[in-house]
């Protein structure tokens, strides 16, 4: 069996969450099942770190805010992964998602109003329909309507993008603002990086890309250069015929372009700033950041017997002083000034609406 086999199934055996995943269950599971014997310490161990590198390159925004995603359990002796929606590989065959897909269509009466926008969502309703449909007759009305797929979607360019991405290919852009008066522009670019993200209007596929002058003739990737658009906004891709020499780094990550962010898009200065802020001990959001922190750069601290520090460093743009008046009455801005100022005119434009 070939090594890449067996991480499949190693790590479709941490999906298995009754299964116990150690070294003596392991080489069990694999004598019993797939015949393979003498399933040794040193090669069970290789086989953790290389699942540990493969959801790294997966997961690496999650880990910069995580640690390690693959783990051992003193507590129980056994290796874990620290979330179950992850997974070393994909977990779908081609054959698999076409049947998903069959699925989906064969079920169009939960799509009231037109299709859903999460796929994942549509495949939970189905499963979730179907389960129930035991209980009672069907009903003369769908039980389930998902979001509309509206105009944010963008899913229909994914593949074509994705295709070029792993190619690594420059393409046209063509795009519109979101006026329906708004004249279509065209924009050339290296995409690298597909993203998603759901944040009140923010919501949708994104496409992180390096822009290319057309009389280029070789290009060098560079973190700060990236733009980003929304799916939704692109009208049509099209290849170009003389393709640019493209040289990047192999410690590129596109993701990191995002790692001084608390949302989606980046500050004109591209510069992180350190962030203080007090909170009390006693509010509820306390426990709630300790578990979901504001930020992988999150640090807390005692201030005294009754406050907290926080300490962020992030980029200060609109969803950073937004974030911080949706919170006004549990979080202060501390550091630095500018913040505090933004964050204060804010609140006082709240109360002349409400004057």
């Amino acid at each position: 069996m070939l090594a890449t086999d067996r991480l499949k199934i190693l790590n479709g055996l941490f999906l298995q969450k009754a299964f116990a995943v150690n070294l003596t269950s392991v080489s069990s599971y694999l004598q019993d099942e797939h015949d393979i014997p003498g399933y040794s310490e040193r090669t069970f161990n290789r086989d953790i770190r290389e699942l540990k590198e493969l959801l790294k390159t997966r997961y690496p925004t999650l880990q910069d805010q995580n640690g390690e995603l693959l783990r051992f359990s003193r507590a129980t002796g056994n290796y874990v992964y620290i979330r179950d929606d992850i997974s070393a590989f994909p977990t779908f065959s081609d054959r698999e998602l076409q049947q998903i897909a069959s699925s989906i269509e064969a079920n169009k009466h939960l799509f009231a109003g037109g299709a859903g926008e999460g796929v994942v969502n549509k495949l939970r309703a189905i499963a979730l329909e179907n389960t129930l449909s035991q209980y009672h007759e069907i009903l003369p009305w769908s039980a389930i309507e998902l979001v509309k797929d509206g105009a944010r979607s963008g899913a229909d360019l994914m593949p074509i993008i994705l295709e070029n991405i792993y190619a690594k290919r420059v393409v046209d852009f063509s795009h519109r603002g979101l006026s329906s008066q708004s004249k279509q522009k065209q924009t050339r670019g290296l995409p690298v990086l597909l993203k998603e993200y759901n944040n009140g209007w923010y919501t949708g596929w994104y496409v992180l890309f390096q822009p290319v002058s057309p009389d280029e003739v070789q290009i060098k990737v560079d973190l700060d250069q990236l733009q980003l658009y929304a799916l939704d906004r692109i009208v049509e891709v099209n290849s170009v015929a003389v393709q640019p020499r493209v040289r990047i780094h192999p410690d590129f990550r596109p993701a990191d372009y995002f790692k001084n962010c608390l949302g989606l898009f980046r500050s004109s200065s591209m510069t992180a700033s350190k962030i203080r802020c007090w909170l009390s001990k006693d509010s509820w959001m306390l426990n709630y950041i300790e578990k979901y922190p504001i930020h992988a750069s999150q640090e807390i601290s005692p201030s005294n017997d009754s406050s907290v520090e926080i300490r962020l460093n992030l980029e200060i743009d609109q969803e950073v002083v937004n974030f911080f008046l949706r919170y006004a009455q549990e979080i202060r801005v501390l550091e630095p000034v500018e913040l505090m100022q933004q964050v204060k005119m804010g609140l006082e434009k709240g109360q002349e609406v409400y004057s």
